[in-house]
């Protein structure tokens, strides 16, 4: 009896294991916005029918992923009441990547899309601000700076292996990478070299991960002269180029015991690293936080420059169907030049001049001549279809529009949710960096 009660277990477990175990549908499917996407949501259900738990298991998985977007996009951690009607309608699609099933459980990893719009506008129903614009990758290198000195990339240290747990966990809008360093650099760190921020070093070791930033985090026990004893840790913030920006973070915590300088609480090391990551998520969403109930406009200047010149090198008359000029060198294979207050299109170019023209683009004055040595000139267009691209893909912008185009300048009129301080945060992250103008202009440098 014994034994046959083994198999019927046994005959069970590999049921719920193994006979389901497949990808089923939206396998294929991705979501257009990846700040809405929550991945790797597990659940383990047991219910009175398979149905039941199936069902269930979907809507814990919503509300599991929900909580988590919420978590990842907002600042304040509000009570929120919501129903599985809420929940459900949210969703664009659950895609399930593992299922496993009995007759009464149901087991599955799930992904879940969230309907940008719809969420927004749950946001705005309640009043809270958002922020969705993922930041660039920053490199994170662990320091403990303890009685035997300063200690890197030991696996049998406890606060480095923390923060490289902590960071392959991470499902926020900051991107932190775990810094490797290589053979040269690891060799030649030294505590003098991190004490005084050797800018030299810090830019390789930025360039050695491959990120636009490098963040320092230290843990330091601390001896006092009184006997009392604390662990001091805080974030430095270097740019690409090696320069010290700020300290993110800082905080000292006293110790119970004297002895706790040689041997620190393993907790108290893991609270810091998630204080230090939290620290630097909500700061990256305070500034580009987007407030759904404030409705904000931007006057955008656009510098068109010259990029390239030549003159003619013989009259043109109004019927030509080329421009004879001194060098073609450095212009676009086909493109537009100007001559005085008249646009040129032309198909092709020779070494001396440009073929197949089109006179009067854009509607420009055209002149029945033009005599020698005129000046022909050509913009750097390829600005405009950039910045534009940019600035319309901005999660919280509502519209952009075109307002004027001169021979030196465009003018954009930039209509978006949240403040200015977001917004220029935002487009500064895209490499879109501007200026103030005047009180209410802003021109982009370049």
């Amino acid at each position: 009896m014994f034994i046959e009660l083994l198999k019927i277990k046994f005959l069970i477990f590999l049921k719920i294991f193994f006979l389901s175990s497949k990808l089923l549908a939206f396998t294929d499917q991705d979501c257009s916005n990846p700040s809405f996407y929550i991945k790797n949501i597990s659940v383990d259900l047991t219910k009175d029918s398979i149905n039941e738990a199936r069902s269930e298991a979907e809507y814990k998985s919503k509300l599991m992923g929900f909580k988590r977007l919420i978590n990842r996009l907002t600042v304040e951690n509000k009570d929120l009441n919501f129903d599985k009607t809420d929940i459900s309608s949210l969703v664009d699609f659950l895609k399930i990547n593992k299922e496993a099933n009995s007759d009464k459980r149901f087991l599955a990893n799930f992904d879940i899309c969230f309907n940008r719009n719809l969420v927004i506008n749950f946001f705005r129903k309640n009043s809270l601000g958002y922020a969705e614009t993922y930041r660039e990758p920053i490199a994170v290198l662990p320091i403990f700076k303890g009685p035997r000195g300063i200690v890197l990339w030991d696996e049998k240290d406890h606060w480095y292996i923390n923060w490289k747990k902590k960071l392959k966990m991470l499902d926020g809008l900051v991107k932190l990478k775990l810094a490797k360093g290589n053979f040269s650099l690891n060799r030649i760190l030294t505590a003098n070299i991190l004490k005084k921020s050797n800018k030299d070093f810090i830019n390789k070791l930025v360039n050695n991960e491959k990120t636009n930033a490098l963040i320092l985090v230290v843990a330091e026990p601390i001896l006092m002269t009184d006997g009392k004893t604390y662990l001091s840790t805080y974030s430095k913030f270097y740019n690409k180029s090696g320069e010290f920006k700020s300290t993110i973070y800082r905080k000292t915590i006293s110790l119970k015991k004297t002895s706790s300088f040689y041997n620190l609480d393993k907790n108290l090391l893991e609270n810091e690293v998630n204080n230090i990551i939290k620290s630097i998520e909500t700061n990256w969403k305070k500034d580009n936080l987007i407030d759904t109930g404030v409705y904000n406009e931007v006057d955008l200047m656009i510098p068109i420059t010259t990029i390239n010149s030549t003159k003619l090198e013989k009259v043109l008359l109004f019927n030509d169907k080329t421009i004879k000029v001194k060098s073609t060198s450095g212009f676009k294979d086909k493109g537009f030049i100007k001559i005085q207050k008249e646009t040129i299109f032309y198909d092709k170019k020779t070494k001396n001049s440009f073929e197949n023209i089109s006179r009067s683009s854009f509607n420009t004055v055209k002149k029945l001549k033009y005599e020698k040595n005129i000046l022909v000139s050509q913009k750097d267009t390829s600005i405009w279809p950039y910045v534009l691209h940019i600035l319309e893909n901005l999660p919280f912008v509502i519209e952009v529009k075109i307002i004027s185009i001169t021979n030196s300048q465009g003018r954009i009129l930039v209509k978006f949710m949240g403040n200015k301080k977001s917004f220029f945060h935002a487009a500064f992250e895209k490499k879109l960096n501007f200026m103030d103008l005047n009180s209410w202009q802003y021109v982009l440098k370049k």
